[in-house]
C-alpha cells in the first residue's frame, strides 16, 4: 500500500511540474491581451469573481519554470475588481527581474492566500524590444543542407536558402567567449562559436537565407539543457529544460546570445530558426519522456516559446518554426510517436490559449517509405495499408498530396496574429541514389528531386524546398543505406548535382530527362510546370 501510495506521490509530483496543477477561486477571470509597451508589460483582462477578502486583482508573473503561485506573495500589480481591468508592471528586461518569459495569473486573495482565478497568458509582442530588424533574403525556393566544405556550391547552383544544423549542447562544453545576460554571467564554446561565425559569414556574403535547426544532444556535462523526464541515454535528440531553473535560464542566454551574435550584417545572419526537429517522433527527435500527444505538444509549446522570445527579443524579423515529419495521421503504436496533425493541433491551441505568436511551421515531406526514392510509385505492400490520400485524413504526407498541408494550414484557427497564413517551408526533402531494397539510381534520385521541387515550389504557401543534403553522409549510409547527397562522398558531384542547378529555370532542358522516369509525357500531364 505505502509503494502504491509513494508512486501515487510521485505521478503526482511530475504532473504538477509539467503543467502547473493549481486550486481556482470562485468565478473566472480572462486574460486577453499581453503587451510590451515602452518599458512596460500591459495585461487586458476581463470577467468577475464572486468572493475575495479585499475586492482586488493581484497579477503575478511565473517564469518558465515556476508551476503555480502557491505561497508566493510578490505580487506586481494590484487593481480593485472589475469587469475589465488594465494591470502594468515593469518589463525590467536584461536585469534579473526580467519578466520576458514569464506568464502571466490574476489572482485574488482568498482566506489570507492568494489563489488563480485567470487562464495563463504570455506577452506576445517580444519583438517590440528588438534592437535589429535584419532584412529577409528574397532569393530562389530552393535550397540545401549545407556542407561548409562545398560552400561554393550556393554561388554556383543559384541556391536561395541553407540549412545546418545546431547543437545547443555544444556551447557550454567549454569555454572562451564569456556572455552575460539578465545579470548572469555565462561562457559559451570559442571553438563552436567560430564554426557558426564561419557558416553564418557564408550565407551572408552569399544572400542566402540560412536556416539553423537548433537541437540538443546527449552529454553528461549539460545534462540541465535537458528536460528533467527526458533524461534517458541513447536517444538522437532531447526536449530543452523549461522545467528547471538553471537550465532554463541557460537555453534563454545561448538562444539570447546566438540571436544577438546572428543579426548582425558583419558577422552574419541566422533568418530562421527552427525548435526541434521531427518532433512528433518523440522518441527518436525530441525526446520529452512518456507523455500522451496533448500534454506533449504543452511541453513543446513552452519551449519554442520560449525560444521565440529569446530570439524575436533581439531581430523583430527573425522567424521561429516547429518542425514535423511526414507521419500526419499515421501512428505504428511506439511509445511517444504522435501523428503531426495532432501534434500541430495541439501545439496551437496551446499557443492560441496562452497568447498567440507568429510561430512557422517547417515540414518533411519524405518519401513513402523513406528509402523508396520514387516517390510517385508507391510499393504495393504499403499501398496496401491505404497510407496516402488527398484529404485531411490521409496517413502520410509526401510530395504527391502535400496540398493537403497547405490546404490545412489556410484553416481560421490556424491564421498568425495577422489573420496570415503561417510561413512554411520545407526544410529537409531527401532522395537516396541508392538503396538495396528499392530501385533507384543517380538519374532516378535527379528525377525525384525535380518532380517534388516541381510540386512543392508551385504552392502558394510554401517560402522554401531544401534538398537534404550537399554530400552522401557516412553516417547515413552506415544507418539506412542512404545516399542522398548532391555529392557522392568523395565530393564528386552526382547527375543530381546539374540537374538542381537549373530545376528552377523556366523551361529548363535539365527537367524533361525525367519524364519518362516517371512516366509521363509531358510535365503539364503531372500537374506542375
Amino acid at each position: 500500500m505505502r509503494r502504491k501510495l509513494r508512486l501515487l506521490l510521485f505521478m503526482v509530483a511530475v504532473l504538477t511540474m509539467a503543467f502547473g496543477l493549481q486550486v481556482s477561486a470562485a468565478g473566472s477571470v480572462t486574460i486577453s491581451s499581453c503587451l510590451i509597451q515602452g518599458n512596460q508589460v500591459v495585461v487586458q483582462a476581463t470577467g468577475a469573481v464572486e468572493a475575495s477578502d479585499d475586492g482586488n486583482y493581484y497579477l503575478f508573473a511565473l517564469q518558465p519554470y515556476e508551476t503555480a503561485i502557491g505561497a508566493r506573495t510578490d505580487f506586481c500589480a494590484v487593481v480593485p475588481k472589475a469587469a475589465a481591468v488594465t494591470m502594468t508592471t515593469p518589463l525590467n528586461l536584461d536585469t534579473a527581474a526580467s519578466k520576458l518569459y514569464c506568464r502571466f495569473q490574476v489572482a485574488v486573495l482568498k482566506g489570507g492566500k492568494f489563489v488563480s482565478v485567470s487562464n495563463d497568458y504570455y506577452i506576445t509582442n517580444p519583438e517590440a524590444v528588438a534592437t535589429h530588424t535584419i532584412p529577409v533574403p528574397m532569393g530562389p525556393k530552393k535550397g540545401l543542407t549545407l556542407d561548409w566544405q562545398y560552400h561554393t556550391d550556393l554561388i554556383e547552383t543559384g541556391s536561395g536558402y541553407a540549412a545546418y544544423e545546431l547543437d545547443i549542447s555544444r556551447f557550454y562544453n567549454g569555454g572562451g567567449i564569456p556572455y552575460v545576460y539578465n545579470g548572469k554571467a555565462y561562457e559559451f564554446n570559442w571553438i563552436t562559436v567560430a564554426e557558426y561565425d564561419a557558416i553564418a559569414t557564408l550565407c551572408q556574403m552569399n544572400n542566402v537565407h540560412l536556416v539553423m535547426v537548433i537541437k540538443n544532444t546527449w552529454n553528461p556535462a549539460t545534462l540541465d539543457l535537458i528536460y528533467p523526464t527526458g533524461r534517458v541515454p541513447n536517444m538522437r535528440c532531447y526536449a530543452f529544460n523549461t522545467a528547471e531553473q538553471g537550465g532554463a535560464e541557460k537555453i534563454q542566454a545561448l538562444m539570447h546570445f546566438l540571436a544577438e551574435r546572428y543579426s548582425n550584417l558583419g558577422v552574419g545572419s541566422i533568418h530562421s530558426w527552427i525548435i526541434g526537429n521531427e518532433v512528433n517522433n518523440n522518441n527518436s527527435w525530441h525526446f520529452t519522456g512518456n507523455y500522451n500527444v496533448t500534454q506533449f505538444s504543452q511541453l513543446y509549446a513552452q519551449q519554442v516559446r520560449m525560444c521565440y522570445n529569446a530570439i524575436k527579443s533581439v531581430n523583430a524579423n527573425a522567424r521561429v518554426y516547429i518542425n514535423l515529419d511526414q507521419r500526419w495521421m499515421w501512428e505504428d503504436g511506439t511509445a511517444n510517436q504522435y501523428g503531426g496533425k495532432k501534434v500541430l493541433d495541439a501545439f496551437n491551441a496551446a499557443i492560441a490559449s496562452t497568447g498567440n505568436i507568429d510561430w512557422g511551421l517547417s515540414f518533411h515531406p519524405h518519401c513513402l517509405p523513406l528509402d523508396n526514392a520514387a516517390f510517385w510509385n508507391i510499393p504495393s505492400a504499403y499501398r496496401a495499408l491505404n497510407l496516402v490520400s488527398n484529404n485531411a485524413n490521409t496517413k502520410m504526407l509526401i510530395p504527391t498530396n502535400f496540398s493537403v498541408l497547405t490546404n490545412y494550414m489556410m484553416r481560421p484557427e490556424l491564421m498568425s496574429p495577422y489573420g496570415t497564413p503561417r510561413h512554411l517551408i520545407i526544410s529537409e526533402m531527401l532522395f537516396t541514389s541508392a538503396h538495396p531494397r528499392y530501385k533507384t539510381s543517380e538519374q532516378i534520385q535527379a528525377a525525384a528531386m525535380v518532380y517534388a521541387y516541381k510540386i512543392m515550389s508551385q504552392q502558394p504557401l510554401v517560402e522554401a524546398v531544401i534538398i537534404h543534403r550537399q554530400v552522401d553522409h557516412p553516417y547515413e549510409i552506415a544507418d539506412s543505406n542512404m545516399a542522398c547527397g548532391l555529392r557522392r562522398a568523395d565530393g564528386t558531384p552526382k547527375f543530381a548535382y546539374e540537374v538542381y542547378k537549373y530545376m528552377d529555370h523556366p523551361n529548363s532542358p535539365y527537367t524533361d530527362f525525367a519524364l519518362p522516369i516517371i512516366g509521363a509525357s509531358s510535365w503539364a500531364q503531372l500537374g506542375v510546370q
